[in-house]
Formats: structure tokens, C-alpha cells, sequence
């Protein structure tokens, strides 16, 4: 087989909804990780590594149907049946029910990592991607929720994007409106979906598969225009037929003064038409848009009951962001970044003395570039207007180096060279 065949990628192609992260691609995605792990733990959140398979059930109990679904499943030798995770809260309310459930709370914890979901591949929305999020546990107030969403509006910031807007929910108040009618998951999912979409004749439609009449249907059908600011609450008040629903209500009431001393109210809104989400939301949910995307860049929510299905019985709020998509926005709005180029090419053929030096210049956070091909001066000058780097050091015998910096080049000692690089910015 020729060898340029090896470097055809259509000869070896890898499965959908996979894909190969390299240079600046690569290091965009670890910077990014990198800085949302100092953020997370600013806030005193502590870091939680669960593992990347589990057994299926444990990780299907509480996901829902669509989610569970979408696990990839194998088997054992043992002929257990184990799955990929599909997302990370599931996997934090397990370890908090049976390894975490006597620490005092609350407890903080954040993750950064793969999930899996076989889903239908395209830009942004792969089988495997990376999950970062924060999960508060063992605190069942307002103020919890406001420091979840404060703390992901933080993220977004600090992951550059232009524009994005948080968009907060109430799963309480839907699931009070379920107590006034008779209804099949079916047609649950049907009356979601059609509110979801924001679609009139599909809602009419879903409304009259359910047999909905007066007060329930008026409020069913108004759900698609409760949207906007804090004024949401007050025109809720208006359609709401039970204790459920009010207590919603003012439960985000609540919410709202902990956004204002957090400064983050001018990025959240309010839409109680939000009512899909993960199976295990029982209060506040809430997704993250931004510019140049037409799908969730982040989604989180209050599940109270979750932790208990695994132990002890704690409230919970928690967030995931997607970082494929965050990437993808960010580039889409900003262009695509440029790999940092070495700060130094160096070139010690004969002087092993640069050695120490080049180790005090990376211990500082210069890139440095050793030349191990032994290059001609041109070829070196070559190597470094193709990296793009912006210093050249070679060696002339002795304790002497020739510097080349912005078209001139100059002799120096070894002193004077680890004198001069102590200015060079990093």
C-alpha cells in the first residue's frame, strides 16, 4: 500500500458523531475546560470524576424515556447489561446517595467530561460531547437556584461569547396544571411538544385530544405567551387553578431579588411555555441561547426527588454546559482562534548549556522549540516564519548565541542572553 494512501481519512473513517480534536481546535477546548475548573472552584464547588460506564438501569431510572432511549448499551462477560453515560447529573445523585449522603451540606460539586447519546448527527450536536456543570445539593431555597443560574451566566461569560440569554422555566407550575386533567404520557408529550413549538393549530389539536374545556384549557393554551420579564409571574397568577401552580409562582417570585443582587437579571427571562426537560426536573428549569445557534448551548433545573431514588432524600439544582456548542458558537461570533505560537526557537547543536536556559524559560510560560534537526540558519529562519515565531536562538560555540529578533541578529553571552529573556513577555 502506497504511504500517501495512509493519509487519506476516507480510507479510515471513524463513526458518526465522533471526531478528531487537534491543534488549535485542541488546545481551544482544554483552555476552555481548563478556566471553567478555576470558575467552579471559586465558588467552592469540589470536583467529581464519576465513571464513564455504569450499569444501564442505574443510569436509565431516572433519565426518561427519550434519554434512555438514546444510551448506548453493551454487555459484559458477565452478560450485565452496562451503558455509556449520557449525561452527568444522573451519575452526581447517585455518588451523593450512596457514597456522600452523611457530609454536611450543602454539597458543591462540578464535573467536566464525554457523555454519549446516540443521537441524530450535525454541527454541534454529536454522539459523544463534553459536559461541564456544577450540581448544588442538600439546598432546597431560592437562593440556591439564583446561585446556579449566577454562576452559569459566569461561564458564558467566561467562555467569551457575545450573546446568549438564560431562558427560566417552571416545571412545578406545568405539572400543577397536569393535576387538573386526564391525560396519557402520550399525550402529555404531544401537549409539550405542541407548546414547545409554539404552534396554534398543533396546541388546539393537542387541547382537543385531551378533551380540555374552560379554565384548564385557557390556561394550557396561554402557556406559549407567558414569556418576558418578571411581570411573567403576575400574569400567571391570572391562570393559576391550584396550590401547586401558585407555589410555583412564587417560588420564581423568590427567585428573582437573589438574580437582581447578582447582577444577572438583564440575561434571564422568564417562559413558563419551557416545559421539556429532563424527567427528573420537579422546580425551575432553564436553557441557554446564543447567537449563531439554533439549539440549547446549556439546560439545568431544581430535582428534588432525584437523590432519594439512590439514598437519602436531598434537594438539588444543577446545570450542564455543552462545550462542543459553546466552541461552535464562539467561533461562529468571533472566528476561529489561532494556535499560540513558540516564543522561541532554539537551535543547541553543540552548546547543551541552552538546555537550562530554554527549562527557566518554560517554567516562566514561554513556548519554547527545540530544533533537532540540526538547521542551517535559513532553514531555521524558514521553520519560524511558518510557526510564527517570533525569536531564534542558535548556538555559535562557547558562551556565545546569535539572537534573531524582528529582521536583526545579534551576539551575545549566555548571561546576557538569560538577562534579556527575563523581559521577554509570556
Amino acid at each position: 500500500m502506497p504511504t500517501s494512501d495512509y493519509h487519506n481519512h476516507a480510507r479510515w473513517p471513524l463513526p458518526q458523531g465522533v471526531v478528531d480534536l487537534f491543534y488549535e481546535d485542541a488546545a481551544e477546548k482544554r483552555h476552555l475546560e481548563h478556566s471553567l475548573r478555576r470558575l467552579f472552584t471559586s465558588w467552592s464547588y469540589d470536583e467529581l470524576i464519576p465513571p464513564t460506564f455504569e450499569y444501564a438501569d442505574t443510569l436509565a431510572s431516572e433519565a426518561g424515556t427519550q434519554i434512555a432511549e438514546e444510551m448506548y448499551r453493551f454487555t459484559d462477560r458477565d452478560g450485565r447489561t452496562l451503558a455509556l453515560r449520557p449525561d452527568l447529573t444522573v451519575p452526581t445523585a447517585r455518588v451523593v446517595g450512596t457514597r456522600l449522603y452523611d457530609q454536611p451540606m450543602p454539597l458543591r460539586l462540578f464535573y467536566v467530561g464525554p457523555v454519549f447519546r446516540y443521537e441524530r448527527p450535525q454541527a454541534g450536536r454529536q454522539r459523544e460531547f463534553t459536559q461541564a456543570g456544577i450540581e448544588l445539593v442538600g439546598a432546597g431555597t431560592p437562593a440556591a437556584d439564583a446561585e446556579a443560574l449566577a454562576l452559569i451566566v459566569e461561564a458564558l461569560r467566561l467562555a467569551g461569547l457575545q450573546q446568549f440569554q438564560i431562558v427560566l422555566g417552571q416545571m412545578a407550575f406545568f405539572r400543577g396544571l397536569l393535576q387538573e386533567i386526564e391525560a396519557s404520557a402520550e399525550q402529555v408529550a404531544q401537549l409539550q411538544s405542541a407548546i414547545d413549538r409554539q404552534n396554534p393549530q398543533d396546541l388546539t389539536a393537542a387541547l382537543d385530544d385531551i378533551a380540555a374545556a374552560g379554565d384548564v384549557r385557557r390556561a394550557l393554551a396561554s402557556l406559549p405567551d407567558l414569556h418576558g420579564g418578571i411581570e411573567v409571574v403576575d400574569r400567571a397568577r391570572d391562570v393559576a387553578m391550584n396550590e401547586t401552580m401558585a407555589s410555583a409562582l412564587e417560588w420564581l417570585a423568590a427567585v428573582y431579588p437573589w438574580l437582581e443582587a447578582f447582577g444577572v437579571t438583564q440575561l434571564v427571562s422568564f417562559d413558563l411555555g419551557e416545559t421539556r426537560g429532563m424527567q427528573y426536573y420537579t422546580g425551575i428549569t432553564f436553557k441557554g441561547y446564543t447567537a449563531g445557534l439554533g439549539f440549547a448551548i446549556c439546560s439545568g433545573g431544581r430535582y428534588d426527588d432525584l437523590v432519594g431514588h439512590f439514598g437519602p432524600q436531598q434537594p438539588a439544582v444543577g446545570c450542564a454546559l455543552w462545550l462542543d456548542r459553546i466552541l461552535l458558537a464562539r467561533q461562529r461570533q468571533q472566528g476561529r482562534s489561532q494556535l499560540s505560537p513558540a516564543s522561541v526557537l532554539v537551535a543547541a547543536d553543540g552548546c547543551p548549556a541552552l538546555a537550562a536556559l530554554m527549562s527557566a524559560w518554560r517554567s516562566r510560560g514561554l513556548r519554547v522549540e527545540l530544533d533537532l534537526a540540526a538547521s542551517s540558519p535559513a532553514a531555521l529562519r524558514e521553520r519560524a516564519a511558518q510557526r510564527s515565531i517570533v525569536r531564534i536562538v542558535r548556538c555559535l560555540g562557547g558562551d556565545l548565541v546569535a539572537l534573531e529578533a524582528e529582521g536583526a541578529v545579534r551576539e551575545l553571552s549566555l548571561d546576557a542572553l538569560a538577562r534579556e529573556a527575563d523581559l521577554w513577555s509570556v
